[in-house]
C-alpha cells in the first residue's frame, strides 16, 4: 500500500494501539494517520494455504508465491488467463503477517487490475487500467455493469455484489486474453522485525463468470459539464484533496461527501482526488450541486510520496517503482526499471492538469515506526527526481490545524519544505486542505472534516479551468481552519506598470510597494524569502527593493491561521508585473 491510505474506520484493536503509540509521539492529522490502517482490513492470521477470507469465489484460476523484503517499493504482475465468454472478472486476494506479532508490524500488498495489452503497448498502462484498490480492496469485480447500489454500499461496504464492478474499478467489457493482477509491494517485514523468512507469502484467486445477466445493462457515464458553475471573477473557497467512496470501501459516499462540502462546510469548490483511478469521474454528473464546483482529479499514490493530479481530466500512471512480471518459477523478472516523480509530474501538465505534491513531511520516514505505519505518506522524492519547476501547488496544512490544543505537528515543517522547493526553483501556491475520508464525521481528533484545511483562489470563474488556471498562477492563499479562518488582500505595485500585483504573481520595477490586510485573529506577518520582516494586527505596507519572494503569513500564538502564495519581485529599471497560469 502506500497510500495515503483510507482510514479504515472500523479500526482493528492493534491499530488502535498504533494511534496511541503515534499520539504518545506526537501524532498527527487524518491525512497521515489513514495511511496506518488499510493493512487492517486486509490482515489475516491464517495460513494462504486456505482461501482468502470473506464472501465465497468460485476457484477458476489460483495464483500463490511469495517475495522477499529486497522487492519492497515494486510492483509485480500476476498473470490471469481469462476465457472468452467471460462477463465478469472476479478477483480477490489475501497474504500472511510475521510470526512474531509486533503491533503495527505488518506486511502489506496492493492490488490493481489491467486488461489484455493493445496494439503496440509493451508493459499494461492507461489502456489497459481497470481500476486500483491499495489493501483497502481485498475482493474486487469488473464487468460491464456499473456499480452496486448506494443502500448496497452503505449496507456492506466491501461485500461482493454479484456482477456489479467494485468502486475504484472502471466498468466495462471483459476481452478475453492474459490479463494481470497487479500486486504492490508496500511493505515486507524482514527478519529482524519479527519475520521468521522475511518474506511475505500471497495468494490470487480468480473466478470467470459467464452469466448473461452481468452484461446486459451496460455501465454508461453521466456527462462531465465543464460549464462555468459561477462566470464572474472573484475568491473562492475550495479543499483540493477530497476523498469518497471510489477511494478507500468504507468511506462516505459521493452524495454525503458533496452535501457536507457545501452544506456545512460552506464551499464553493471541492476537488474530488481518490486513490489513482478516474472511477468516480463518470458519477459526479448524477449528483445536483448547484452553483458548487466537484473538479475531475485523482491521489497518484506511489510508495515515495503522493501527489494529486488535478483537474486534467486524464488518467495518470502511478507507479515509479520497477515493474516485474512474475515468472513461471515464482522469481521475478523485469518489465520497466523504477521512474522518478517527474515523469508523473510531465504527465499531469500534458493533460491539461496542475500538480501539486500532498501532506510532504507528514510521518517522516527516518523514523522507523512512521516508515512502517505510512509508507510513502512523506515526500521522499530528491529534488533532482521531482524537478520542482514542474510542480504547481504544495500543501502546507493538510488536515486539522491542531491536534488537540496543540498545533498540528507537521504544519510547520510542511511549510519549511514549502519555503525550499520555492528556493529550489518551484513557482508553486500554497494549499490548505482536508485529506477527508468522511465528509464531516470524524472519529478522534487527528482527523478532519472536509473543508479543515481550505484554500482560498482568486478564479476568473468558478469551473476546472478557472480553478486550474488560478492555482497555476498562484492566487491562492491557504486557510487551515477552514472558511471561517481569516480573510487576506495582497497587493504589490510597481511604478510604470499597467496592473497590480497579487499573491503568485512576478513584478519587476526599481521597487515594490506591498499592501496587506485582514480579518479575524492573529497578527499579520510579512516575509522576504521565508523569515519575518514585518508584522502588523490589522494591515501594513511596506516599499521593498530587494530582489526576493515576499509572503503573508498570520500567526496566532504557536498556531498558524494563514499562509498565502508569495509575490515574487526583481529589481529592473522598468516596471512589470505578470501571471503566470494557462
Amino acid at each position: 500500500m502506500i497510500r495515503e491510505s483510507a482510514i479504515l474506520h472500523r479500526l482493528a484493536t492493534d491499530v488502535r494501539r498504533a494511534l496511541l503509540i503515534l499520539a504518545l509521539l506526537g501524532a498527527l492529522p487524518s491525512a497521515a494517520q489513514a495511511h496506518t490502517l488499510a493493512t487492517a482490513a486486509n490482515a489475516i492470521t491464517s495460513s494462504v494455504a486456505a482461501p482468502c477470507p470473506g464472501d465465497p469465489i468460485r476457484l477458476d484460476q489460483l495464483t500463490t508465491g511469495s517475495f522477499d523484503s529486497t522487492l519492497q517499493g515494486s510492483y509485480v504482475l500476476v498473470p490471469i488467463d481469462v476465457p472468452a465468454g467471460t462477463t465478469a472478472v472476479r478477483v480477490k486476494y489475501c497474504f500472511d503477517q510475521p510470526e512474531v506479532p509486533t503491533p503495527n508490524v505488518r506486511h502489506t500488498l496492493d492490488l490493481g487490475l489491467y486488461d489484455p495489452l493493445r496494439g503496440g503497448d509493451q508493459l499494461p498502462g492507461a489502456r489497459e487500467f481497470r481500476g486500483w484498490g491499495g489493501s483497502s480492496h481485498p475482493d474486487v469485480t469488473v464487468s460491464r455493469e456499473g456499480f452496486s447500489t448506494e443502500a448496497q454500499y452503505l449496507a456492506n461496504p466491501k461485500g461482493h455484489v454479484p456482477g456489479k464492478t467494485t468502486r475504484g474499478f472502471r466498468p466495462g467489457p471483459t476481452p478475453p486474453g492474459r490479463w494481470y493482477a497487479e500486486l504492490g509491494l508496500a511493505a515486507i517485514a524482514g527478519q529482524a522485525l519479527g519475520d521468521a523468512d522475511g518474506k511475505v507469502a500471497w495468494r490470487v484467486e480468480a473466478e470467470f463468470s459467464s452469466d448473461p445477466a452481468f452484461a446486459d445493462q451496460p455501465y454508461r457515464k453521466t456527462r462531465f459539464s465543464t460549464r462555468p458553475k459561477v462566470r464572474r471573477a472573484g475568491w473562492y473557497t475550495g479543499d483540493l484533496h477530497v476523498h469518497a467512496e471510489h477511494s478507500a470501501l468504507g468511506d462516505a459516499t459521493m452524495r454525503e461527501t458533496f452535501r457536507y462540502a457545501f452544506g456545512k462546510a460552506k464551499l464553493d469548490f471541492i476537488t474530488l482526488t481518490d486513490y489513482v483511478t478516474d472511477s468516480a469521474w463518470g458519477e459526479i454528473g448524477r449528483y445536483k450541486t448547484g452553483r458548487h464546483l466537484v473538479g475531475r482529479s485523482s491521489e497518484v499514490i506511489t510508495y515515495r510520496g503522493h501527489t494529486n493530479n488535478q483537474l486534467s481530466g486524464r488518467y495518470v500512471d502511478y507507479r515509479t517503482g520497477p515493474v516485474y512480471d512474475l515468472a513461471s518459477d515464482g522469481g521475478v523478472t523485469l518489465r520497466r526499471p523504477a521512474q522518478p516523480a517527474s515523469r508523473i509530474l510531465r504527465d499531469v501538465r500534458k493533460g491539461g492538469g496542475f500538480t501539486q505534491i500532498n501532506h510532504p513531511t507528514i510521518f517522516p520516514s527516518s523514523n522507523p515506526l512512521f516508515a512502517l505505519l505510512c509508507r510513502g505518506c512523506p515526500w521522499d522524492y530528491s529534488p533532482q527526481e521531482t524537478n520542482y519547476r514542474l510542480v504547481d501547488a504544495i500543501e502546507v496544512n493538510t488536515g486539522p490545524q491542531k491536534v488537540g490544543e496543540a498545533p498540528n505537528p507537521f504544519t510547520s515543517t510542511a511549510i519549511d519544505f514549502y519555503e525550499k522547493a520555492l528556493a529550489g526553483g518551484a513557482h508553486a501556491a500554497a494549499l490548505g486542505v482536508s485529506d477527508s475520508h468522511r465528509a464531516g464525521r470524524t472519529d478522534g481528533p487527528t482527523q478532519a472534516p472536509v473543508g479543515v484545511g481550505a484554500t482560498e483562489v482568486y478564479a476568473e470563474q468558478l469551473s476546472e479551468k478557472g480553478i486550474r488556471c488560478a492555482v497555476k498562477a498562484g492566487h491562492t492563499y491557504a486557510k487551515l481552519a477552514g472558511a471561517s479562518g481569516p480573510t487576506l488582500r495582497f497587493t504589490g505595485r510597481v511604478s510604470g506598470a499597467r496592473k497590480r500585483a497579487i499573491f503568485g504573481d512576478s513584478a519587476r520595477g526599481r521597487s515594490l510597494r506591498l499592501k496587506a490586510s485582514k480579518t479575524g485573529r492573529g497578527v499579520l506577518q510579512l516575509l522576504r524569502d521565508g523569515t519575518v520582516i514585518a508584522t502588523g494586527s490589522r494591515s501594513l505596507a511596506r516599499t521593498v527593493t530587494a530582489t526576493g519572494r515576499y509572503g503573508l503569513r498570520v500567526q496566532n500564538g504557536q498556531v498558524t491561521e494563514v499562509v498565502g502564495t508569495p509575490i515574487w519581485f526583481t529589481k529592473a529599471k522598468r516596471g512589470k508585473v505578470s501571471t503566470r497560469g494557462c
